[in-house]
C-alpha cells in the first residue's frame, strides 16, 4: 500500500513538471484564420509588464518594424513579402500580467498571408495559421 502512494505521488510530480515545460498556446483569430503562436515559459517571463497609458511600449513600433523586416531578409521563401499590418497586441491568457507582443501579418504578391509575432526583445516567433473555424 505504501509503495502504491509513493509511486503515485511520484507519477503526480513528473506530470507536473512535464506540464510547466510545455510551451504555453497563444491563439488569435484574425477573418477567417486561427493563428496560434507557441511561447516557452521563459519567453513569456522576459515580456516586461506594460499598460497602456503608462508610457511607451517596451519596444517601439519601429524596432518591430526593423526587426520583421531583417528577418522577412533571412528567409527565402519570404523575398516578396511585405508588412501588411502590424497590431500591439496582449498576449491571449497573460492580460492579467500585462504581457503584449507585436502581430504582424506579412502578405505576399500571389495574396498568401503570413502571420508571425515579434516579441519585446526582437525574438520573432512564426506563427501557425490555421483556418478559421
Amino acid at each position: 500500500m505504501r509503495s502504491t502512494f509513493v509511486f503515485l505521488l511520484a507519477s503526480v510530480a513528473a506530470c507536473a513538471v512535464q506540464a510547466s515545460s510545455l510551451p504555453a498556446e497563444v491563439v488569435e483569430t484574425l477573418d477567417q484564420y486561427r493563428i496560434v503562436l507557441y511561447l516557452e515559459q521563459e519567453q513569456l517571463n522576459a515580456i516586461p509588464a506594460w499598460r497602456p497609458g503608462e508610457g511607451d511600449p517596451p519596444m517601439p513600433l519601429s524596432a518591430a518594424v526593423a526587426r520583421t523586416l531583417a528577418w522577412i531578409g533571412e528567409n527565402d521563401l519570404l523575398k516578396d513579402a511585405r508588412i501588411y499590418e502590424l497590431t500591439y497586441k496582449p498576449v491571449h491568457n497573460f492580460e492579467a500580467q500585462n504581457r503584449w507582443y507585436y502581430l504582424v501579418e506579412l502578405r505576399m504578391t500571389a495574396g498568401k498571408r503570413r502571420f508571425l509575432a515579434v516579441l519585446p526583445d526582437g525574438e520573432v516567433i512564426p506563427a501557425i495559421e490555421e483556418p478559421g473555424r
